[in-house]
Parts: C-alpha cells; structure tokens; sequence
C-alpha cells in the first residue's frame, strides 16, 4: 500500500513575516519506512490567502511512471502549526494490489541561510482495523534571490483571490513547445471578461469569450516543472460565475477542460512537465 502525503504545514510567526515563505513549490520526500513504498520524489505546491488559509495540491511520484496527485486544504493555527489535509483525489495510478491513502500533516517551519524547511509528520486519517502506518516528510523550498522585487509585485495587486486548482494535465518533457489553447464561453455566451495568465506573465487581457474561439499559442518553462495556466475574471456576465471551455493541443494530445472563476477566486490548471 502506498502512502501518499497531505501536507500540512506549520511555521513559527518569529520565524516568518511575510506569506511568500509559504507560499510556492516545496520538494521533499517522506522518511523511510519499512511498512509503506516511499515515492522517489513529494512536490507540493501550496498557495496562503487571507494570511492564515491553505489551497494547493500534492504530487508523489514513484518508479514505473506511477503516481498520486491530491488536492490540499489547511489552515495555518495560531500555535504555529499548520493543520492540512488531503482534500479529494485528482489521478492515482499504483500498481496492482496497491492502495493509496489520504492522511493529515502537521509540520513546522524552519530556514537556513539558502533555503526555508518543512519537517513534520504524516498520519492516516482512515477509521479502518488496516490503513497506512504514520510517517516522517520533510520539504523544502529555495529562498527568492531578492524579496524587494516581490514585495513591489505584490504592492497595487487587486484584493488576494482564493487558488482554486481545477484540473491537472501532464506534459511530456518533448510536448512543452508550442502548446494551442482555445478559450470558449462555456454555455450561454452571456459576455464574460477574463484575463489569462501562464505563471506571472499576463498572455490574455480583459478579453470577452463567446462561441468564437479566442486561439493563444504558449510553451512551458523547461526549468519549472510546475506551470500554472490561470483564469481570472474580469466580469462575471449575466449568469455568474465566470465559466470558460478550454482546448489545449500539444504535439501529442488534446484535452478538454472546463475553468470557473469568480471575483473571489481564480481557477487554475497545472502542468506538470515529466522528467
């Protein structure tokens, strides 16, 4: 059986001032253990909103091309830890016989001089006789080059949207370039505005989508195996929220997504660049 990890995070106010620290890709691993397969590899992606709430998603990924993708939800106490859970399931592939488990994190905050460090423990949030054993994880994340320029990003945004990751897409490391995206009103075209977005840099803006298809051409950072497309809404239309039908062609495939988005929160979909 296959343990899959949650995070849940914690961090120690003294220690952090600002949500950036948080907020990001964190990299890791669980500790060993006899009971359980550990991954070769645990990235959690982990965005904070209203400096204390927790969205993002957890991927641990095994030899065998086998993974388990989770969506996450935490909040961040006010004893310095963080209480996160793995919310509901994106795509699991294990090998035969094997199960995955949803769990909990508790973890704690600490920094070095390079790097900033998660450290805490898994536990099986199953009522079942049999169910995953508890385990150590630890994650960690490089500090920015300099958090000037991130604090001048961040001053003169509009008021923090909720990340709301809708859907996962896995893009072959020869797959990256020139990736089609058309955009459609999903339903009746009632004049929703949305802006786009790959990562920081803005790609649409302020555009109204119709049955008319808004076609955009992007390609992947190679150096971030995380890439994040983001819709926001601009206007709502007649019959909130903000609902967009996207058609993503890469070299190899075609994927059909539905994104939402409202003026609370953004949606989201990840590509995650295989190795």
């Amino acid at each position: 059986m296959k343990l899959l990890f949650t995070f849940l995070l914690s961090f120690v106010a003294c220690y952090i001032s600002h949500t950036q620290d948080i907020s990001g890709v964190w990299v890791g691993n669980y500790k060993g253990h006899a009971f359980a397969a550990n991954p070769d590899k645990l990235v959690v992606e982990i965005s904070v909103y209203n400096d204390s709430l927790i969205t993002g998603l957890s991927h641990l990924y095994y030899q065998h091309n086998q993974y388990e993708h989770y969506k996450i939800y935490g909040v961040i106490r006010a004893d310095g830890t963080i209480y996160f859970s793995e919310d509901s399931t994106i795509a699991v592939k294990l090998g035969f016989m094997e199960e995955n488990c949803l769990g909990n994190y508790t973890m704690k905050f600490s920094s070095t001089d390079s790097s900033f460090r998660l450290e805490g423990r898994w536990k099986d949030n199953s009522t079942a006789l049999f169910h995953c054993a508890a385990a150590g994880v630890w994650l960690e994340k490089k500090k920015p080059a300099d958090k000037k320029m991130t604090a001048l990003l961040k001053a003169g945004k509009q008021p923090e949207r909720v990340s709301d990751i809708q859907s996962l897409i896995e893009i072959g490391s020869d797959e990256k370039e020139n990736i089609t995206i058309e955009l459609y009103d999903n339903g009746i075209v009632d004049h929703d505005s949305v802006s786009l977005y790959l990562d920081d840099s803005m790609i649409l803006y302020k555009q109204f989508v119709s049955a008319k298809p808004i076609i955009i051409t992007v390609s992947l950072d190679k150096n971030n195996s995380l890439n994040k497309l983001k819709l926001v809404a601009e206007s709502l239309g007649s019959i909130p929220p903000c609902t967009v039908l996207l058609f993503i062609k890469t070299r190899k495939k075609k994927y059909q997504v539905n994104l939402s988005s409202t003026l609370g929160s953004n949606g989201i979909i990840e590509f995650f660049l295989k190795e």
